[in-house]
């Protein structure tokens, strides 16, 4: 039963296997105990952990600038994008274009920022005043877009 137990866990089929573990932990095989006791609490803290549901642009763009909060740049793009699909606005670009710039994509946080620009102009202020922009700063290109005609 422990080895079948192992085969689900290992396939992240973890509701059975922590039924199975269960089952383990209380049986009469000593040497089974406290593994099956162990792999029970790693079942139940993957069970635990909370699936992400995203609907909406907000959504997406909300969870992609909690990813940006981590240093978690690459992973927060595919979220912007999503939300960009969904429903462009200027502040979701913004991220885009920082998000892109971060991870050493400058032609697409260039686009991106200027898409921002063309949606709304004060965007100039938000860049030249985030100190997380600042790295972009350093691309010629992005420093004359931010430095542009001031609103």
């Amino acid at each position: 039963m422990f080895a079948r137990a192992m085969k689900l866990f290992h396939a992240s089929e973890y509701g059975e296997a922590r039924a199975l573990f269960e089952l383990c932990a209380e049986g009469p095989e000593m040497t089974v105990k406290e593994p099956a006791r162990m792999y029970r609490r790693m079942c139940e803290s993957r069970l635990e952990k909370a699936e992400v549901v995203l609907n909406t642009a907000e959504d997406h763009y909300t969870y992609a600038v909690s990813l940006m909060n981590v240093q978690k740049h690459r992973d927060a793009l595919p979220h912007l994008q999503k939300a960009v699909q969904m429903g462009d606005g200027a502040h979701v670009r913004y991220a885009l274009a920082l998000a892109s710039g971060l991870v050493g994509d400058m032609p697409g946080a260039v686009a991106h920022l200027q898409k921002a620009i063309m949606l709304d102009p004060a965007t100039r202020g938000l860049a030249r005043a985030d100190s997380d922009f600042q790295p972009l700063l350093q691309d010629a290109v992005i420093r004359e877009l931010v430095t542009g005609p001031r609103n």
